[in-house]
């Protein structure tokens, strides 16, 4: 699945915010070790992005991979703090910027994982999130499923590079890095979602071609997506 980006995520989120009185909203893919990447934003700035990405995204109750084993795919902030901590993030991050509440959705590919969330703010006057609207998500979101179905579907397929004998010799990174060039993160975003510099990034690749036989990204997509 490539990262949500353009007109399909705008539009999401542009429906997501006609449900309910929010001060932004936003949408990323999940990879395969539960790290969010490609955010898409709707109210919010790419400043309040980048000093999450780069203080606060590991920090985040509602880091994916934290509730990749759970039962709650809608999740409120009191519920995900209490399990997980992370009072930093509501202090430093939420507060310091005028947010008092949020709550993400999270949808499941076939095998059960996460792979697409989306995360909703909201102001001090506009209150907290109220038991009757975490309910109405609860019936939205089926239909936000079937807006998301084709992407979901292929989040699924597109991990199956992964039983390829090229893919045996990669390191656990080198698989997350490979896995969103799949989804068609750029380098900077895969930078910011490993926690990595740019400069690191293209090491790893440089190892994964090396390790594949390949000369390019290019010819690299092809060879795992052929095989």
């Amino acid at each position: 699945m490539k990262s949500l980006s353009g007109a399909f995520a705008d539009s999401l989120l542009a429906s997501v915010r006609t449900l309910l009185p929010l001060a932004g909203a936003s949408c990323y893919a999940v990879d395969s070790e539960g790290c969010p990447f490609g955010h898409r934003l709707s109210g919010l700035s790419m400043q309040q992005l980048r000093e999450y990405r780069s203080r606060f995204c590991r920090n985040d109750p509602f880091y994916p991979a934290l509730h990749d084993s759970a039962d709650q795919d809608i999740v409120v902030l009191d519920d995900a703090c209490s399990m997980h901590g992370r009072a930093g993030y509501v202090e430093e991050f939420l507060h310091r910027y005028g947010y008092c509440d949020e709550v993400e959705m999270f949808f499941r590919n076939k095998a059960g994982r996460i792979a697409i969330g989306i995360g909703m703010i909201r102001e001090e006057r506009d209150g907290r999130f109220r038991a009757g609207e975490i309910d109405m998500l609860r019936k939205v979101k089926p239909f936000l499923e079937m807006a998301l179905a084709s992407h979901l579907a292929s989040s699924e397929d597109e991990t199956r590079w992964r039983h390829s004998p090229y893919a045996t010799a990669l390191t656990q990174r080198e698989t997350q890095v490979v896995e969103q060039l799949l989804r068609g993160a750029s380098n900077r975003e895969i930078a910011q979602s490993c926690g990595v510099t740019v400069a690191t990034v293209k090491a790893h690749f440089f190892n994964i071609f090396s390790k594949t036989g390949v000369a390019s990204r290019t010819e690299l997509v092809t060879r795992l997506l052929g095989h």
